[in-house]
C-alpha cells in the first residue's frame, strides 16, 4: 500500500489482532501494534521523502554502526529494499526483504553483498532476522544493529536484565567513558543517560511505563 510521502509500505496483519508496517525505503518497521496500542515510536519530525532516513520505528544500521568511514550508521537505511518472500503461517504473516549492492552503496563501501531481512509477526511478538552474504571475491567486515525506538513514558520506564554488566558511561564525556559495573536490578532514567553495557544477556526486559513489558 502507499504510506507517508507516497512511499511503498507493507502492512502485516495477524489473524490474532496484531499488526505491523514496514517501509521498503530503509527496510524500516514503523509500527508494531498489539490490540489497542502501538509499541513503536516514530518521531514527530520524521520525514518520508527519501532525503534522509525515517526517524523512528526500527531502522537498520549496516554495514556500519555509529560514525566511521562512511555516513552515520551506514547506507542500508537510505536505500530501497525489495520484497522477495511472503507467507502466512497459521494466521501469522512473515516477509523477507532483500538489499543488494548498487553504485550508491559501492561509492561508500566497495563490496558485493546480499542482505536478507526476515520479519515475523505473531500474536504477541515481532521477531527479526538479518542474514548477510558476501557475493564478492574478497572478504569484508561489517557491523550492524537495529536501532529500535519504543513508545514509552520516561518517568515510568525501567530496564531489567543488565545487573552485573560492565558499563561504559559516556556522560559527561563521550570520548572518555567511565568504566563501572551495574549493580541495580532495574535501571531507571531520572535524567539524561548515555551508557554502554558490555556482554549483555540475550534477554532484556523493557517496562515502557505504559503497561507493557517488552
Amino acid at each position: 500500500t502507499q504510506g507517508e510521502g507516497n512511499l511503498p509500505k507493507l502492512l502485516l496483519t495477524s489473524d490474532h489482532g496484531s499488526e505491523a508496517e514496514i517501509y521498503l525505503f530503509g527496510g524500516c518497521i514503523t509500527s508494531w501494534k498489539v490490540p489497542s496500542r502501538d509499541l513503536l515510536f516514530v518521531r514527530p519530525d520524521a520525514v518520508f521523502d527519501k532525503k534522509k532516513p525515517i526517524s523512528g520505528g526500527i531502522p537498520h544500521c549496516f554495514p556500519q554502526f555509529g560514525p566511521g568511514l562512511m555516513q552515520q550508521h551506514g547506507f542500508a537505511r537510505n536505500m530501497d529494499w525489495s520484497l522477495v518472500e511472503s507467507e502466512n503461517v497459521e494466521g501469522n504473516p512473515n516477509v523477507t526483504l532483500e538489499l543488494k549492492d548498487s553504485p550508491y552503496s559501492r561509492a561508500m563501501w566497495d563490496f558485493g553483498f546480499q542482505a536478507r531481512y526476515k520479519v515475523v509477526l505473531n500474536t504477541k511478538s515481532l521477531s527479526t532476522e538479518l542474514k548477510v552474504t558476501n557475493t564478492d571475491n574478497k572478504p569484508f567486515t561489517f557491523s550492524t544493529a537495529l536501532h529500535s525506538y519504543f513508545r514509552a513514558s520516561i518517568t515510568g520506564v525501567s530496564v531489567k536484565g543488565l545487573k552485573g554488566c560492565k558499563t561504559l558511561n559516556k556522560d559527561p564525556d563521550p570520548k572518555n567513558p567511565i568504566e563501572g559495573r551495574e549493580e541495580r536490578d532495574a535501571i531507571t532514567f531520572p535524567g539524561f543517560v548515555d551508557c554502554i553495557y558490555l556482554d549483555a544477556s540475550n534477554e532484556v526486559h523493557l517496562d515502557n511505563g505504559l503497561g507493557d513489558v517488552i
